[in-house]
């Protein structure tokens, strides 16, 4: 990853949009003109990414007879590379009304000024006191910076650990409650490790955890120890506090008493989970979405176990209204339009074709467990954010690529135990003090 590149590419992007705010706020100009068009960008990740923005532009233009959105993909191989993209779009004189982010993007569209924030329809609009009454506050707070609400998340995700019912029934374990603390998980995970082919080493692991991303990866432990890897202004890195250095730590003994593989790539943990390799994972709701479909659900999901503290690890996404747009109002109608009941149940699903993402609408998310989607857990997904504590911020500062690719490279080498922690995470901490910056 080039970090110069992204650099110049956001300078370029906000130049830019300066220059477009110069030539006025034309959304009066474009209403006189009568134009009814929204573009859209959004992270082309894979098939379902063009479907899922698909269905709801449409959904929008047949509710609005004049109105034309067009989707515009834009690639990343991950949100921090595709922000970086999206700025490099703007910069090329695209001026798109909306883009899709995720939680980690908010400091990035609101710092580098490339977002309208939504607090003057939220105070002004009619319909907006019914919708944030019915989604939970935490998913507004992860949204919102230094006081401005960049968007309204229509789906999200929270951290909670998968378990296998069959290999915890085959084990003689209970299933794991609540209240469970890291002790009780090492403990359990211990149980559930076997060398099941007799050659000396585990072939059936307690415990594993995703090695390409940071949300799956340490974030819960960090939290649940009482830490962040950023400040709370999200302006300065705590890579190497005490309470990261004892999350990473636990991890990391996890690894070296041989309860856990090393971390590996989301798709494989899927793979070594469903064959019953793996008893435990962390993730999101996304998951079911391959686990149903192929027909496997002997699994369920529990908290994260509590550290010194419990708080729920999330991420979201939304549609933010962009200072280039020349429709904001039309823009906030399509924002409005993403958390509507009709959109929202789409994230609901079938057992057969569930939805990967909890609806943001907490009425509608508690409509799962009705319908029968499994896990039969399921409710826990959005009593975690009402009845706890949440993580925000979420660590995401504006150059959240370069942040994100420099926590990775020096955690992959403390589980490799090529650093060790204390010395990996001050590396770390040396080299975030550059990129954490406001």
């Amino acid at each position: 990853m080039n970090v110069r590149f992204r650099k110049v590419a956001l300078f370029c992007a906000t130049a830019a949009l300066a220059a477009t705010a110069l030539a006025g706020c034309s959304g009066d100009d474009a209403a006189a003109d009568g134009d009814k068009s929204l573009e859209i960008v959004y992270w082309n990740y894979g098939p379902a990414a063009e479907a899922g923005n698909k269905s709801t532009a449409d959904q929008f233009m047949a509710g609005h007879p004049g109105v034309k959105v067009t989707l515009t993909p834009v690639t990343g191989e991950n949100w921090g590379t595709y922000y970086a993209n999206v700025a490099t779009l703007i910069a090329s004189g695209k001026h798109p009304d909306l883009m899709v982010i995720s939680g980690e993007g908010a400091q990035f569209v609101h710092s580098n000024k490339l977002v309208q924030p939504i607090n003057q329809y939220l105070e002004k609009d009619a319909d907006a006191k019914a919708l944030t009454g019915d989604i939970a506050k935490g998913l507004i707070d992860g949204f919102t910076v230094k006081g401005d609400v960049v968007t309204l998340t229509y789906g999200w995700n929270d951290m909670v650990v998968y378990y296998n019912t069959d290999v915890f029934k085959k084990a003689g374990i209970d299933p794991p409650k609540a209240d469970w603390t890291w002790a009780d998980f090492k403990e359990t995970a211990k149980k559930l490790t076997a060398d099941t082919n007799g050659d000396g080493k585990p072939d059936q692991y307690g415990f594993t955890w995703a090695s390409n991303e940071i949300f799956p990866g340490i974030m819960p432990w960090v939290a649940n120890a009482g830490g962040n890897l950023t400040s709370d202004d999200v302006c300065k890195p705590t890579a190497d506090s005490p309470q990261v250095n004892k999350a990473v730590s636990f991890l990391r003994d996890m690894i070296t008493e041989q309860i856990a593989p090393a971390p590996m790539p989301m798709s494989d943990v899927f793979t070594r989970f469903q064959n019953g390799q793996v008893a435990m994972f962390g993730a999101g709701r996304w998951p079911i979405a391959t686990f149903l479909p192929a027909g496997f659900k002997a699994f369920d999901i529990q908290l994260y176990p509590k550290g010194d503290t419990y708080k729920t690890v999330f991420g979201g996404a939304g549609y933010p209204i962009l200072k280039s747009s020349k429709n904001p109002d039309l823009a906030w109608e399509y924002q409005k339009f993403t958390v509507s009941n009709e959109i929202e149940q789409q994230y609901v699903g079938t057992a057969d074709k569930p939805g990967d993402s909890i609806p943001s609408r907490r009425s509608v998310a508690q409509t799962i467990s009705k319908v029968g989607v499994p896990p039969a857990n399921s409710d826990l997904y959005y009593d975690s954010i009402d009845k706890y504590p949440t993580l925000v911020p979420y660590p995401a500062p504006a150059k959240y690529s370069a942040f994100e690719s420099t926590v990775l490279r020096h955690l992959q080498l403390i589980f490799a135990g090529e650093a060790s922690v204390s010395d990996g995470l001050k590396n770390m901490q040396n080299e975030l003090n550059s990129i954490v910056t406001c």
